[in-house]
């Protein structure tokens, strides 16, 4: 099918160059992107047709609303005189599905999405939900798109898109942040940045494929290594002293309320 991203900022580059790395044909994408430097590096790097306006949609298209959310409702607005049988497919953080509707004069065939970061990869995970009964062709279409940069679940109910946000949205941030001091601790231990960035950073990546197949069985792989008495267990003891799990716990409470908060402003 045809799809046209109403934005060209990061995540929607992602999603091209994950369509583009999976042979969909540059032919079927198009982008409209206001900024003028963006329109010539989505062309240059991409090679697809980058309009600066919206002109026409056309009729078997899956239409990505990848602008900001403060953007969404003037653009769809701007454009609902023109949807009919098309597929929205929306990336813009926050905005739920019935404030779509509600632009674009009740239309329902929608789908809400929230990828991440790692898409940029294509290691990216996407969270999906439509209130519809998709045809087999959009819900087909919907997932080669969440495929070409990494895995997706659909979800039973929009309102877990703020936990989602909170997790998995916000989690690489997390993820960096536990690394950046990692490595900072390892260099107060004597080693340089240079040996400290490696010997961290292998053994983030490494444990995370060990434990990819094994997520029902952690408690079991850290007592692997942590034996009685030994240099990981005294570690362990003060990860819980200074309580690890409820800081994580309350930072993901943090985002999540967070992301509860700026839908109802955009909604």
């Amino acid at each position: 099918m045809n799809i046209c991203f109403l934005g060209g900022g990061n995540m929607a580059r992602a999603m091209i160059s994950g369509l583009l790395n999976k042979n969909y044909s540059p032919t079927l994408i198009r982008v409209i992107e206001l900024d003028h430097e963006k329109r010539i590096s989505i062309e240059n790097d991409f090679k697809i047709l980058v309009q600066a306006e919206f002109k026409q949609i056309v009729i078997d298209e899956i239409i990505v609303l990848a602008v900001k959310p403060q953007q969404a409702e003037a653009l769809l607005k701007s454009i609902s005189n023109q949807i009919s049988k098309q597929l929205i497919l929306s990336i813009a953080a926050g905005i739920q599905i019935q404030s779509i509707e509600k632009w674009i004069n009740g239309y329902t065939n929608i789908v809400r999405s929230m990828p991440n970061m790692c898409a940029q990869i294509q290691l990216g995970i996407t969270a999906l939900f439509t209130k519809e009964n998709l045809t087999a062709k959009n819900k087909d279409a919907v997932e080669v798109i969440a495929q070409a940069i990494g895995e997706f679940i659909w979800l039973d109910n929009e309102s877990k898109m703020d936990a989602v946000t909170a997790v998995s949205g916000s989690g690489p941030a997390y993820v960096f942040y536990f690394l950046n001091a990692f490595i900072e601790s390892a260099m107060e231990l004597g080693l340089s940045r240079k040996e400290a960035e490696k010997l961290c950073s292998k053994t983030f990546l490494g444990a995370s494929y060990l434990a990819k197949n094994q997520l029902d069985n952690l408690q079991n792989l850290i007592s692997s290594i942590a034996s009685k008495g030994g240099t990981t267990e005294e570690a362990l003891k003060q990860l819980e002293l200074n309580k690890l799990n409820e800081t994580l716990s309350k930072a993901t409470r943090a985002a999540y309320e967070k992301s509860k908060k700026l839908g109802l402003e955009f909604n």
